[in-house]
């Protein structure tokens, strides 16, 4: 590190913290119709960071379980009231998981997910719910134990319920003495998925597996009926204290914050069809409510169902009879070709081999029974492996509960070539699987909030949906993971500790972006001494030749696929002098220059040697650093950047984050994508790293002639998925050295933000989009028709390109003015509908 520099580090640490940003309250709106209560998500910043005073409830538990060992735990609590009130506003949350019911229904699931020291409620109002009598509130916490996913932090099984508004008429707080009862359900137990085992035992294929186990359900051990009002709790025992929600100016345990995404939402949703039957023949009608299929005595079967599409939820399993039977219900993105890793075509079916992960279902002969796994299962394929015993098993019925975010996807691209629109829709699939109540990394292996996958994923779901709540949650998250040396954890929430230090740079880029999406200073505010902080943990890691050094963390770059690669980093690469990584580096100092441009404190309070502030101190480590890489690993002979100074290895990436750094000269940019996109010998840019190619392309390459063609070159990965059948995105390319493994990564679904930002060229012209610039890059293309939401609204779009000449409309939203840019001329864009006709 530089002596100005490290001083000026330390100058800049040691100023006045902002004041943290309020956490949100939740306002009352109606849920979709598998959701009946009422649940808040609007922005009120009054409301307290820590455990609210209105919450009096205490957290209960099972008086005989010791802690966090697997186990679902049924709570009840049975009320009177005399006459069905107007609100009936409750807060509520669990340790692990829950699913609230009244009367029979089920209200909510949560809680969101997050850390101890932020751990959230949910606040629904059950008022449409409850009558006059009696009532009852039932809740199911489920606690996955020592196998519990990477994702989820956990103190030990436990619930609180407690009704903060005064004049609830009846007192349903959980507290030892108010009447809650509780069963330790021994009918659903949990199985590990095996990945850390033999080839052949293993229930996936794909390495690391970081979600929750599956399930075993025993249904002559289970307690029908009992989230129903009719039923004798009277054998439950009484539920017991387990913790208060605040002591010692702070807690022993969960410190409760308000839920700040929306609720989950669930709409049923009908499974494709029967692709294969072994054992018997059917139709596939059950798979639509009707025409029971009975499986007869002593018949070993299996069905193979194709959904067509890949999907999230919570399938059910509507059975009877079956005595001496067992179920098997496997999951998978996508079927194998037999005895390997590859996939091939995924609509293909026949001589595919199915591997997946799987509940077990014993049934004890009774009818009427219904499995619903205690946690999100994500598949297009489903496997039915059914032995009966001396009883048919009738299978009534098997759908899906889809869930997902209720945030609406109001962004809409066509073109005249259907495979843009066809990709546009992959990528939106993606991302709507992946919104739950964070931004999950993928939806089957991992379900963890990545923070290199959240930097494309923040950008798709501001360009689908406009709404910014779950990326101001992400941002928060990432914040609360930030370690003793200024690192921030690589996904968080997180039980372990994974670091990538070019991940914890890259959190300052997402900073930027959304930023420069909704203008809102005082949210990033907050963030300002973590930012300082992480550029001073990297700026630690610098050598004197500029490059940076080893690290006691692993760096990460993209899965590089030749032979050679390791974890995430060029083949030869130990960690040290990447010029690639260096320059990730430089471009977070770059972001975080214009971050403080932006916030007006170039010339604040806080300053460093020879007075500067900090956008001017980042700036001038950037430009010392990036012409350091350029002397150390520009390649006269190839005309390109080496990866290291040894420059006996080429990849598209370090040549990338040269031209988004400008560590190489303006005049030598255009010139160096064309050549990397047009020399296959170079290691390849995958899906997660395109993200960072198409901003280059839009950088370097402008209104150029042939910019157009270029992103074609670029969206060539996503061309070849659609023609392997792929519904979502998938987390890298097909390579023997590394299979694509998940199928629905949000990392991989940049077109879906790249589309407007770079094809139909609109960018924020000012912070929140006051004000826009629109400059179209055609290609191929003759049309471009879409509709954009910004914050202040829906931009709506259709031109067409004729020889030279554009045509069309452009609406913007009210208070959005703008300019479009189109063969040298500029066009100047306002409020309302605009004709564009040009020669």
């Amino acid at each position: 590190m530089k002596p100005t520099f490290q001083i000026c580090i330390t100058l800049l640490l040691t100023a006045v913290l902002p004041p943290l940003c309020q956490a949100q309250v939740q306002e009352l709106n109606v849920q979709g119709p598998a959701t009946t209560g009422r649940a808040a998500t609007g922005r009120d910043r009054s409301a307290p960071r820590y455990a609210p005073t209105a919450i009096k409830a205490q957290w209960i538990t099972h008086p005989d379980l010791s802690g966090g060992e697997s186990a679902v735990v049924l709570f009840r609590r049975v009320f009177e009231l005399p006459q069905k009130p107007e609100r009936f506003v409750v807060n509520v949350s669990a340790d692990n998981h829950y699913k609230l019911f009244v009367n029979g229904r089920q209200v909510c699931l949560g809680p969101q997910l997050s850390d101890i020291r932020h751990w959230r409620y949910e606040t629904v109002d059950l008022a449409p719910l409850l009558q006059p009598g009696r009532n009852v509130l039932a809740a199911e916490v489920v606690n996955f134990g020592p196998d519990r996913f990477f994702g989820m932090q956990s103190y030990r099984t436990a619930f609180i319920l407690n009704t903060p508004e005064p004049g609830t008429p009846v007192n349903v707080n959980t507290t030892a003495q108010t009447g809650w009862r509780v069963l330790h359900n021994r009918g659903v137990t949990h199985k590990p998925v095996r990945w850390r085992v033999r080839p052949e035992d293993r229930d996936i294929i794909g390495g690391f597996y970081a979600a929750n186990p599956t399930d075993s359900l025993n249904t002559a051990a289970y307690p029908w009926g009992w989230e129903q009002l009719a039923f004798d709790d009277s054998g439950w025992k009484p539920a017991v204290f387990c913790e208060g929600v605040s002591a010692l100016g702070g807690g022993f345990a969960w410190l409760l914050e308000p839920r700040n995404v929306p609720l989950q939402t669930q709409r049923q949703e009908r499974l494709g069809r029967v692709a294969t039957v072994s054992g018997l023949t059917t139709n596939g009608a059950f798979l639509q409510g009707n025409n029971p299929l009975v499986i007869p005595a002593k018949t070993r079967t299996t069905l193979l169902i194709d959904h067509g599409t890949l999907t999230i939820g919570y399938p059910h399993l509507h059975f009877s009879g079956g005595a001496g039977s067992t179920v098997r219900i496997g999951y998978a993105e996508n079927l194998f070709i037999p005895n390997t890793a590859r996939k091939g075509n995924r609509n293909q079916v026949e001589g595919r081999q199915f591997i997946g992960m799987r509940d077990v279902i014993v049934p004890d002969g009774s009818t009427g029974r219904v499995f619903r796994p205690t946690w999100l299962r994500t598949f297009r394929f489903i496997q039915l492996d059914v032995t009966t015993g001396d009883q048919p098993l009738t299978i009534n019925d098997l759908y899906n509960l889809y869930t997902a975010s209720p945030i609406p996807v109001k962004a809409r691209f066509a073109t005249d070539q259907p495979e843009y629109e066809q990709i546009f829709n992959i990528c939106r699939r993606t991302v709507e699987l992946c919104t739950q109540d964070y931004f999950l990394s993928d939806a089957y292996y991992e379900t963890m909030q990545y923070l290199g996958d959240s930097k494309v994923h923040d950008l798709t779901w501001l360009a689908l949906t406009g709404n910014d709540l779950h990326v101001r949650n992400a941002l928060e998250q990432f914040h609360y993971s930030r370690l003793w040396d200024g690192n921030l954890t690589s996904c968080y929430p997180l039980r372990s500790t994974f670091v990538h230090p070019t991940y914890s740079v890259i959190w300052i880029d997402m900073l930027y972006d959304y930023l420069m999406h909704s203008g809102d200073k005082t949210f990033i505010r907050q963030f300002v001494p973590g930012i300082h902080q992480t550029l001073a943990m990297f700026d630690g890691l610098m050598q004197p030749n500029g490059l940076a050094g080893n690290t006691r963390w692993a760096y990460f770059v993209d899965w590089y696929s030749e032979p050679g690669a390791k974890g995430g980093l060029a083949p030869g690469q130990d960690g040290a002098n990447s010029a690639v990584v260096t320059l990730h580096y430089v471009y977070a100092l770059q972001n975080a220059a214009r971050i403080f441009d932006l916030l007006g404190e170039s010339d604040g309070a806080m300053r460093g040697p020879a007075n500067r502030g900090p956008a001017e101190t980042y700036r001038r480590r950037a430009d010392q650093i990036r012409k350091q890489v350029y002397n150390l690993c520009y390649d006269t002979g190839r005309g390109l950047m080496a990866e290291r100074p040894t420059r006996d290895y080429f990849d598209q990436h370090t040549n990338i984050m040269a031209v988004l750094t400008d560590a190489l000269p303006a005049s030598q940019q255009l010139p160096v994508l064309q050549k990397i996109l047009a020399d296959t010998s170079l290691g390849q840019a995958t899906y997660y790293y395109r993200i960072y190619l198409f901003e280059a392309l839009h950088k370097a390459a402008g209104s150029s002639p042939g910019a157009g063609e270029l992103f074609d070159k670029v969206l060539q990965p996503w061309k070849a998925a659609l023609a392997d059948g792929l519904s979502t995105t998938p987390e890298r390319f097909e390579s023997p050295n590394k299979p694509t493994r998940s199928e629905c990564h949000p990392w991989s679904t940049a077109p879906g933000y790249t589309f407007f930002s770079t094809l139909a060229g609109i960018r924020p012209a000012e912070p929140g989009f006051r004000s826009i610039r629109m400059e179209p890059r055609f290609g191929a293309l003759s049309l471009l028709d879409g509709t954009y939401p910004l914050p202040m609204g829906e931009m709506v779009f259709r031109l067409e390109k004729k020889g030279r000449g554009l045509s069309g409309s452009i609406v913007l939203p009210e208070g959005v003015t703008g300019t479009l840019v189109w063969s040298g001329k500029t066009i100047p864009l306002k409020p309302g509908q605009q004709t564009i006709n040009t020669p």
